[in-house]
Parts: structure tokens; C-alpha cells; sequence
């Protein structure tokens, strides 16, 4: 008799918990519908998510790759040096048994010389179905859901350096109740 009683409780007690969460859900549908999701721009418009994506900075530029063409990210380790390359180029090294060439991106568009460059940077391995390659950066910061920003005419007319090709726009994400900016990096340009 008691085991049936147990029973019965945990199965009312299971419907509960369903009638609980359905509420939840109909409360914070409810709440975005009246409300929105609480992304404005200072404009007060709704901004045009444009997904994750990972931050990271490359001396003092603070860049977003999307996450779509991120396979991982990690210390570099060791690196194998080949000859007659390039100097960005810092020559191959073995992930996971996969020989991957390893780039060092800040080299390539002169923003830092080799001698001012951090010990432990990090490495992001980007790969678009075809190319893969181990894309050294100075610090990975986070992955982030990223919202489309508006250039402005003064944004426009800054200085085209050699970054500027590789660059898609920029995009905006809320921490902390502010918005931080970040310039949106064209992986697929660097493959």
C-alpha cells in the first residue's frame, strides 16, 4: 500500500513540475513578446543578431571570428619551422595527427614585430571544409552572440590599413549592461 501511495505522489509530483515549467514558458514568452529581448541600440531599433562568434585581440584590436569556422582553440605548442616561407607563416606543428600550418596573423598584417610577441599566445584552428590552419592571436576572450552595428560616417573614413580587406564590418555585444564593439575578422579571406 505504501509503495503504491510513492508512486502516485511521484507521478502527481512529475505533473507539477511539467505545469510549472509550461508556465515558465508561456511567463517568459509573454515577457519578450510585450517586452522584447531587451537588445536595443542607443537608437532604441532592435539589432540583427548575427551569431556566435569567438573574441579575441590581436594587439590592440579587439576582433570576432564566427564560431562556424572555429574547430578549436588552445596554447600553441610546439611549432616545426619550414624554410622559404614567408616570416608570418611560423611553419607547421601536429594537432591531433593532423599536420596544420600555423600563421601568425598579427606577423602578417604588421600590426607587432616578432621580438615584442608573447611567449603564450593563443591559437585558434580555423577551417572551412577545404583549408585548415592554426591561426595564432594574443588573447582569446570569450565567445559571444554578436549584433550587427551600424557604421557611422566617421567609422567609414578611418584609414585603410591592410587589415581593412580582411575586415567584414563591426558588431556589438552587451556585458555588464554597456555594449563593447568588436571589428568582425573574415576567416574565409585568410583561407
Amino acid at each position: 500500500m505504501t509503495m503504491s501511495n510513492d508512486m502516485s505522489d511521484r507521478v502527481d509530483s512529475s505533473a507539477d513540475l511539467s505545469e510549472l515549467l509550461r508556465n515558465i514558458d508561456q511567463e517568459i514568452t509573454g515577457a519578450v513578446l510585450a517586452y522584447g529581448d531587451g537588445l536595443k541600440s542607443a537608437s532604441g531599433d532592435k539589432q540583427q543578431e548575427i551569431g556566435r562568434h569567438i573574441c579575441f585581440d590581436l594587439g590592440d584590436r579587439r576582433l570576432a571570428l564566427p564560431l562556424s569556422l572555429v574547430v578549436e582553440v588552445g596554447e600553441l605548442e610546439s611549432v616545426r619551422p619550414l624554410p622559404f616561407l614567408p616570416e608570418w607563416v611560423q611553419g607547421v606543428t601536429n594537432i591531433r595527427g593532423e599536420i596544420v600550418s600555423v600563421t601568425d596573423v598579427a606577423l602578417y598584417f604588421n600590426i607587432s614585430k616578432r621580438s615584442n610577441r608573447k611567449r603564450n599566445r593563443a591559437v585558434i584552428v580555423v577551417y572551412n571544409g577545404e583549408v585548415k590552419t592554426a591561426v595564432v592571436v594574443d588573447r582569446i576572450t570569450a565567445t559571444r552572440m554578436l549584433y550587427r552595428k551600424e557604421e557611422t560616417e566617421e567609422e567609414r573614413k578611418t584609414e585603410q590599413t591592410v587589415l581593412s580587406g580582411f575586415l567584414s564590418g563591426s558588431a556589438v555585444y552587451h556585458s555588464g549592461g554597456k555594449e563593447e564593439v568588436v571589428q568582425l575578422f573574415d576567416g574565409e579571406q585568410l583561407l
